[in-house]
Parts: structure tokens; C-alpha cells; sequence
């Protein structure tokens, strides 16, 4: 009886990476509505509190990015049933990759504008998300 399960496990074992971004997706995209604070606005101001309102419309459509990005990633992964571990280090890549581009092309777009280096925004990144404390900064709604 256990190995008849085992198909069944496997085939929804291979949906948890898109069901993983599409929670990413929600996430970051319920910070984008009206008079909130877009979740990378937050982060970029971890290590540079004043934002000029270009670097505020960008943060606002980098979020959206990602949103669209975890959006994407998850119909593929479900379109063509890549499984668990191809599915996972396939976005994993490519998420790395955004994460990355994205760093290099802020700085070509923001010239004269100072940014933390790659390993201090990672560090903003998980300060960011962790609860907020009394005199920290807020959590997402």
C-alpha cells in the first residue's frame, strides 16, 4: 500500500516550488496597494533611509517585477512539470540572476546615488522580513 502512495507524493512534491512563489507573489505584491510601502522600498531604506521619489517609483516597480517574475516561474514550473528538484534549483538560478542583474542595472540608471554593496543587501534583504520590534521597522500588511 506505502508504494502506491509514493507516485502521489512525488507528483505534488513537484508543485511546492510554484506554489512557494506564488506566496512570494502575494507577499510582495499586497505591499504595492495604494499607501503602502512597497516591500523593496523597505529594504532599500534598511541602509539608506532617504530615498529620492525616482528611487521611490522604482523601488515600487521593482517590486511589481518580482511579483510578475514569481508569477511567471510558477506557470512554467506547473506548465512544463520540471519537478521538485529541477523546478527548485532552476529558480533558484534565476532568482540569483534578477537579484544580481537588478544591482548592476541600478547603478547604471542611478549614477550619482550611493548603494549598499551585494553582501550589505542581503543583509538589508532578511533585516527587512524579520518581525518588526518596538522601534523598528514595520512588517508588511
Amino acid at each position: 500500500m506505502i508504494t502506491s502512495f509514493a507516485p502521489v507524493e512525488s507528483a505534488s512534491l513537484g508543485y511546492l516550488p510554484a506554489f512557494a512563489l506564488l506566496w512570494l507573489a502575494v507577499f510582495f505584491g499586497r505591499t504595492l496597494r495604494a499607501g503602502d510601502t512597497p516591500l523593496i522600498e523597505r529594504v532599500a531604506r534598511v541602509s539608506k533611509p532617504m530615498l529620492s521619489p525616482a528611487l521611490c517609483r522604482y523601488t515600487r516597480r521593482l517590486t511589481a517585477l518580482w511579483c510578475g517574475y514569481f508569477v511567471l516561474a510558477a506557470a512554467l514550473i506547473v506548465g512544463t512539470r520540471l519537478g521538485f528538484g529541477r523546478a527548485s534549483a532552476g529558480t533558484a538560478m534565476f532568482s540569483l540572476l534578477l537579484f544580481v542583474g537588478e544591482w548592476g542595472v541600478r547603478r547604471l540608471l542611478f549614477p550619482n546615488e550611493w548603494f549598499p554593496d551585494l553582501l550589505q543587501q542581503l543583509r538589508d534583504t532578511v533585516q527587512a522580513w524579520k518581525p518588526s520590534r518596538p522601534g523598528g521597522m514595520e512588517r508588511p500588511r
